[in-house]
């Protein structure tokens, strides 16, 4: 099912209406299901690059005004995450009304303060800027 929408081209309103009348016609066992994929990230992607297996965020303005939030440094904060695998920044709300968005996925790199740096410095932290 899932191979027959994506060569057809389907939207996700013509797939679902698809997988409805097949299984209405009986083409498709009752225990099967079809999964619908967004492209949410297709719009974003032009605002990262990846590079030595980091991903970074070029242009964070950018990003917050095409999902649609105010740049106001006040709302909200850094967020580091490290684990034995992979380092990870984000910007998180400080309200917690806006889901939080990735700046930087560094796989294979530990919290170490050479990381940090080169990190903080690949995404310009001391330029960061609002507009």
């Amino acid at each position: 099912m899932n191979d027959n929408v994506r060569g057809l081209n389907l939207a996700k309103k013509q797939a679902k209406l698809l997988g409805y009348r097949l299984k209405g016609w009986n083409t498709l066992r009752k225990d099967d299901k079809a999964c619908f994929y967004r492209g949410h990230h297709e719009e974003l992607k032009d605002f990262f690059s990846k590079e030595n297996g980091v991903v970074l965020c070029n242009d964070v303005c950018s990003v917050m005004e095409v999902l649609g939030h105010e740049s106001n440094p006040d709302q909200w904060r850094l967020f580091i995450d490290s684990s034995k695998v992979s380092l990870k920044v984000a910007l998180l709300h400080n309200g917690n009304r806006f889901s939080s968005f990735p700046l930087v996925h560094a796989a294979n790199m530990k919290e170490r303060y050479e990381s940090m740096k080169l990190l903080l410095e690949k995404f310009k932290y001391d330029e960061f800027k609002w507009k």
